[in-house]
């Protein structure tokens, strides 16, 4: 398909593209400029754009520091507290006084004054003119406290939906970035491993040529050779998945694929009790506070309904300038002109009040009242949830961190029976196959190992996540 093609299919989509900016590009260091996210509508993608891909190395910081500034729902998030504010900017307006101004002008007497004599027949009209000027300032509304209050904890909500969101792009982030580097670390792993194929093979080939080895063993390692170019293809794959994905959490340009810098080891320690993470959990857990906000919001919304059957108090002043011309013609020759004009202004005091509006008001602050019960008990329901989550994440990294010293003490001891086995294959006593059998084992055993460290590494992350306690290097 050609690209004018392609574009007039989708031309309808350009105005929307240019209408839309990024609202966070400029949080972003120098550095990383250049991986601002994109416009949140963009334009026609084009083939050449999704195949050009431009490697961009990154470090766990530098990305994280992508995924604040560049993720969607983050920005969306940050317009959701704009609006919010606006909204209670707009409440608190009504505590100033308010004036209005009016003006009419116009012809509402026009008649036709007619006489005995014929020849004294004309017409009389007049034209009037009128302004108004109101200043009226409410003094009393039980609803107007009501109502800013309840938007004040709306907005308390939002801000704290904000800060929730951040903590899961961290996570997010933190996540898509081990899984890559454990592709990585498994594309070394085949890597490695079919080096050593290789080598196998060139030396039973050798073997094989001087007569000091069977065929069989030439075709043994050539089966292997194929296994591991497979499994190698295999994990490049994967590797290229796990850098999309990241790429796409990070919201990056097109044309760029990210790739991890830092190695896939261990990113720290958790040197804080059970206790202290469960403390620190339900201080500072965002979901927590949200329901608190819920609860005080449907408190205060019951107020307002209430409200509504209370008596409102305003002060006004009122000024007005009338005027009022009229013209009298005889064969277009004016015979008399009058006009009129009168200046008066009142003040005074408005009350009002609403006696019966049929049950309206009950009926709405009962349900705000459940309402505020209904998140009372999905509080306890998210206290019990939490304390689940640091619990489990507290005891699956501490038996991640055992499991990542084993896992590495096997890759040592891997390491010295592959050694000892190729020793006695040079030597004549063992056979080849034995030599590929200890390689796999030791590519099983590295396997294990970096899937551990990820494993552990996700823990951390996520015990993070749940208590907002840092990690010791």
């Amino acid at each position: 398909m050609s690209r004018f093609l392609v574009s007039t299919l989708l031309a309808g989509a350009l105005p929307l593209a240019v209408a839309a900016e990024t609202r966070t590009n400029g949080t972003l260091p120098p550095s990383l400029a250049d991986l601002a996210a994109p416009l949140p509508l963009p334009g026609p993608r084009f083939p050449d754009d999704m195949d050009d891909q431009r490697l961009w190395p990154l470090s766990l910081q530098e990305a994280q520091q992508l995924g604040q500034a560049n993720h969607p729902t983050l920005q969306a998030a940050g317009l959701a507290v704009e609006s919010r504010e606006a909204q209670l900017q707009a409440s608190l307006s009504t505590w100033k006084p308010q004036v209005t101004l009016g003006s009419s002008s116009g012809l509402p007497a026009l008649d036709l004054e007619v006489q005995y004599n014929p020849d004294d027949l004309y017409p009389r009209g007049e034209l009037e003119t009128n302004i108004n000027v109101e200043a009226s300032w409410l003094w009393r509304d039980p609803q107007r406290e009501a109502r800013i209050a309840a938007e004040r904890h709306a907005l308390d909500q939002v801000k704290l939906e904000r800060q929730l969101l951040q903590r899961d792009v961290k996570l997010q982030v933190a996540e898509a970035y081990y899984q890559l580097q454990r592709a990585d670390a498994e594309v070394e792993l085949r890597s490695a491993a079919m080096q050593a194929t290789q080598a196998t093979l060139k030396i039973s080939r050798a073997r094989h040529g001087a007569g000091v080895a069977a065929r069989l063993d030439v075709l043994q390692a050539q089966a292997q050779l194929r296994d591991d170019e497979a499994l190698l293809a295999n994990a490049k794959a994967q590797q290229t998945i796990a850098r999309r994905r990241l790429a796409r959490v990070l919201n990056l340009p097109q044309g760029v694929t990210p790739t991890a810098r830092d190695a896939n080891t261990r990113q720290g320690r958790w040197n804080a009790t059970l206790g202290e993470s469960l403390a620190a959990a339900f201080a500072t857990r965002e979901e927590l506070q949200q329901f608190l906000s819920a609860i005080q919001e449907g408190e205060e919304r019951a107020k307002e309904a209430l409200a509504a059957l209370q008596p409102t108090l305003s002060l006004f002043v009122m000024g007005s300038w009338d005027q009022a011309s009229g013209n009298a013609l005889s064969d277009g020759v004016p015979l008399e002109s009058q006009l009129r004009g009168r200046i008066s202004t009142t003040m005074g005091m408005r009350f009002t009040v609403q006696l019966n509006d049929g049950g309206s008001a009950q009926a709405t602050a009962r349900r705000w009242a459940l309402e505020a019960q209904r998140q009372a008990y999905l509080l306890a329901d998210a206290h019990n949830t939490f304390q689940q989550q640091v619990e489990t994440a507290f005891h699956t990294l501490q038996a991640q961190e055992e499991t990542v010293e084993l896992r590495s003490q096997q890759v040592t001891t891997q390491e010295e029976i592959l050694n000892l086995a190729t020793a006695r294959y040079g030597a004549g006593v063992s056979t080849q196959q034995e030599v590929i059998d200890r390689q796999s084992d030791l590519t099983r055993a590295s396997a294990d190992y970096a899937q551990a460290v990820l494993d552990y590494n996700l823990s951390l992350a996520q015990l993070h996540r749940y208590t907002g306690l840092p990690t010791q290097p």
